[in-house]
């Protein structure tokens, strides 16, 4: 056999062999389209679940985003609401600070003041110290002065006791005198100085007056007594000048003092007053 021959069988069984590789290759492709086949089916029936469940998630997803969006402008205006609350908050917070720097000035002034007071009743009471020190150095001179005057005044009041004795004996001796001349003067012995009547008026040898005191019941306190040459049994008549000058009777002596004196009202005659004495009223020993 030529070398044509050769080339022609080589030729030959090499386009059996791709024949036959075909062959295969398309039997082999029908049997896995079929399998494709059933696998695509399946993919789409998968898909068209997994569409409507999408499709219910999507829907679920809307309503979702709906009721965000929904939620989304209700917190937009919330927050609206309290930037607004806060701009009105930050404007009285910055009025109620502005406030209180105020308040925080006056109170630093206030102490300032304060402190300045106090400096001052520091130096006050620095000076008042001193003061008192000189105070009481002299209060101890002062104290020793009056020891030395008490017992002087103790010494003088001593002599001043015994001086009223000596003024008081000597008053006496005047008042004896004064009644001697005036029992002497209206020509009527002390021996026979005798009261026949006791609603006889029975005055004094001169002139003297007073006023009562005090009334109590028929007896009256008068401003008369032995200094004024008065006597027990001596008789004062009893008037007054307001509104009217009236006469209300007499008042004879029953107790005599060096001062003062105690009368008791005698039953007023014809001529005197129904009205009754009372403090204030003047009384005399003579009218002219």
């Amino acid at each position: 056999m030529n070398t044509v021959g050769k080339i022609l069988v080589i030729l030959n069984f090499l386009f059996a062999v791709i024949v036959g590789a075909f062959l295969v290759a398309d039997v082999a492709t029908r049997n896995q389209w079929k399998e494709k086949y059933f696998e695509l089916l399946k993919e789409a029936n998968l898909s068209t679940k997994s569409r409507d469940v999408t499709m219910a998630v999507t829907g679920n997803v809307v309503r979702d985003y709906k009721d965000l969006q929904i939620e989304l402008e209700q917190s937009y205006q919330k927050l609206k609401d309290q930037e607004e609350a806060a701009k009105a908050m930050k404007v009285n917070l910055q009025v109620d600070i502005a406030d209180r720097d105020n308040k925080l000035k006056d109170a630093d002034l206030s102490l300032k003041q304060a402190l300045a007071a106090k400096q001052r009743l520091t130096d006050e009471i620095a000076v008042l110290n001193s003061a008192i020190k000189d105070r009481e150095g002299t209060i101890v001179q002062l104290q020793t002065s009056v020891k030395t005057f008490r017992q002087q005044a103790q010494n003088f009041e001593s002599i001043a006791r015994t001086r009223q004795i000596q003024n008081e004996n000597l008053l006496e001796q005047l008042r004896d005198v004064t009644r001697a001349l005036a029992l002497k003067e209206s020509g009527v012995s002390s021996e026979r100085m005798v009261v026949r009547n006791p609603n006889d008026p029975n005055p004094p040898a001169f002139k003297i007056d007073g006023k009562i005191e005090k009334i109590d019941g028929t007896l009256v306190q008068l401003s008369l007594g032995t200094d004024h040459g008065l006597q027990e049994n001596n008789t004062l008549d009893v008037y007054r000048l307001q509104p009217n000058p009236q006469y209300l009777g007499m008042v004879r002596i029953v107790d005599a003092r060096h001062h003062t004196s105690v009368g008791r009202l005698i039953p007023s005659g014809s001529g005197a007053s129904k009205l009754q004495p009372r403090e204030g009223d003047l009384v005399t020993s003579k009218f002219k």
